[in-house]
C-alpha cells in the first residue's frame, strides 16, 4: 500500500519521515539555514565561469526584469538617502564605494558596500548614510543578505 505525502494537497509518494522528496527537502532547508547559505556559497565559488555565463544569458533573454531590479535598487537607495547629508557624508558615501573596488582589485576577489541596517528589512529599515555603511567580502554580503545582524 502506498503512503502520500502528509502535506495538505500533495499526491506524491513519502520518501521519508511522512513527506515526499520536495517537502522533505524544503523543511530540511528552512530548519538548517545557516548549511543552505554556506552550501550555496561555496558552490558558487567553484563555479563562478559557469554562472557567470548563466548570468549573462538570464540578462540577455530578461532585459525588462533586470532593468526592473536595478531601477528597484536605485530607487531604494534613492528614497533612504536623507536630504540633510552635507557634501563631506556624500563623499564619504562615494569613498566606501571606491574603497570596495579598490579591495577587489587588489586582493583578487569582490568587495561590496554593505548597509549594516537593510535598506528594506523586513522589520527594520536603515538610511543609506555613512555610518551604517561597511565594506566587506562579497561573499559576506551574500551570507548576510537582507537581513540585520545583531
Amino acid at each position: 500500500m502506498k503512503k502520500f505525502c502528509s502535506i495538505d494537497g500533495c499526491e506524491n509518494e513519502t520518501k521519508s519521515k511522512g513527506l515526499c522528496k520536495k517537502h522533505y527537502l524544503f523543511e530540511w532547508q528552512r530548519a538548517n539555514i545557516d548549511k543552505k547559505k554556506i552550501s550555496n556559497a561555496k558552490y558558487r565559488l567553484k563555479n563562478k565561469e559557469k554562472l557567470s555565463e548563466y548570468n549573462k544569458e538570464w540578462f540577455s533573454s530578461n532585459k525588462a526584469k533586470a532593468s526592473f531590479y536595478a531601477m528597484r535598487r536605485y530607487t531604494a537607495i534613492r528614497n533612504r538617502t536623507p536630504n540633510w547629508l552635507n557634501d563631506d557624508d556624500l563623499w564619504i558615501i562615494d569613498q566606501a564605494y571606491k574603497l570596495a573596488e579598490l579591495r577587489s582589485n587588489l586582493f583578487g576577489f569582490k568587495w561590496h558596500v554593505d548597509h549594516i541596517v537593510p535598506l528594506h528589512g523586513k522589520n527594520v529599515s536603515g538610511f543609506h548614510v555613512p555610518n551604517n555603511l561597511q565594506v566587506i567580502p562579497a561573499l559576506d554580503n551574500c551570507r548576510k543578505g537582507n537581513s540585520f545582524l545583531t
